[in-house]
């Protein structure tokens, strides 16, 4: 005979429950010990109770334990050890194993990978967000007196991982998401504002506008360098870069038109530069001419000179020998030059007799042109 209802059946005057039920009215005990009864005898562990189950338990536990002490460094990662919060040591690159939690921790961090840090404004997210100015970090005096707005991006990278965990407590940088207790937040944030400011402020307003950019980056640099190491904040500043260097809004279209004023005075300089560059060698060229010509008639004039002296010398030697002689024929020849194209005659006690040249004789000797003489 047998009867049913909703929940239950009886089967041979035996009640018969849902095995769902069943379950649900165990007992921990009685999971325990299907569970020691499930697992094989190991010997030395025996006995009435849980203990042995709790045991083996235990050991699964703790070798799950000890394998999560496993951690992997990347190539450009380095890891900081701690045992009881105590440092212990560093470890770079490959598979490591150390103390798990809560006796032993690791910190991970990428060493090698360059940060950066905006000084004086703060980029979009997004790469085309407007970059916002933070004025408070990017006006600044310089050392003639004006205010400069300027705005620097820092590139640096961690270079002592124990330093740069536990040197310094910092409060952190929300604006660039910098966790309490790194020192690249506010800590790196006030070396670049101080060594900043202490290079402007040592420079007139044009050198940091136009002309001396690069020295100022230049010894920003080495002053973040040098406070950076001072601090032991663990961390390498590689590179600092001015981006917008201007002057207040309120008197920028005068310092604007200074710059125009002085690349115009540059480019007449070059435009002066490049006309001296094509005028000189033609003045020298010139120069060298009359040089040379003056270098001619200096030495024919004393070419000419030197044979006048010895034509002179010449006469000399010849007066000397035959004084008459040599001067009548100075005196003929003066005459002759003086009185150029005109037929002269010499009266002597033999007769008139023409004078040299004797172009006017006929070939038998006598003189043509009677009557023509003077």
């Amino acid at each position: 005979m047998a009867a049913s209802n909703e929940d239950t059946q009886v089967v041979d005057n035996k009640m018969y429950r849902p095995p769902q039920e069943e379950q649900a009215q165990m007992t921990l005990d009685e999971v325990i010990e299907r569970l020691r009864a499930s697992m094989p005898k190991i010997p030395g562990i025996g006995g009435a109770g849980s203990a042995g189950l709790i045991f083996v338990v235990l050991i699964v536990i703790a070798i799950i334990w000890a394998g999560t002490g496993f951690y992997t460094v990347g190539p450009d990662q380095e890891a900081v050890l701690r045992t009881f919060g105590k440092f212990t040591a560093t470890t770079t690159g490959g598979l490591h194993w150390h103390y798990p939690g809560p006796i032993g921790k690791r910190d991970v961090v990428a060493v090698t990978t360059a940060r950066r840090m905006e000084l004086g404004f703060r980029s979009g997210q997004d790469g085309f967000t407007v970059a916002q100015s933070v004025t408070n970090e990017s006006l600044m005096i310089t050392g003639d007196e004006n205010i400069v707005d300027v705005q620097a991006v820092v590139q640096y990278r961690i270079s002592n991982l124990q330093n740069f965990l536990f040197e310094v407590d910092d409060p952190g940088d929300v604006d660039r998401g910098v966790r309490a207790g790194s020192p690249d937040g506010r800590t790196l944030r006030d070396i670049a504002e101080t060594a900043l400011r202490q290079v402007v402020g040592s420079r007139n307003i044009d050198d940091v506008l136009t002309t001396e950019k690069e020295q100022v980056q230049t010894e920003v640099l080495f002053k973040m360098r040098e406070l950076a190491t001072e601090y032991e904040t663990g961390l390498d500043v590689l590179q600092v870069l001015l981006q917008n260097v201007n002057p207040p809004l309120e008197v920028q279209s005068a310092f604007e038109d200074v710059v125009r004023a002085r690349e115009d005075r540059e480019r007449l300089i070059n435009l002066a530069e490049a006309y001296e560059a094509a005028e000189i060698p033609k003045a020298t060229g010139e120069a060298a001419k009359i040089t040379e010509a003056a270098e001619g008639f200096k030495q024919g004039r004393i070419a000419r000179a030197q044979g006048e002296a010895d034509g002179f010398e010449a006469i000399l030697e010849g007066y000397l020998l035959s004084p008459d002689i040599t001067r009548q024929r100075l005196y003929l020849e003066a005459m002759e030059e003086v009185l150029p194209g005109v037929t002269k005659f010499i009266l002597s006690d033999s007769g008139v007799l023409p004078f040299l040249p004797l172009d006017g004789l006929n070939g038998s000797g006598t003189i043509t042109g009677a009557g023509g003489g003077q």
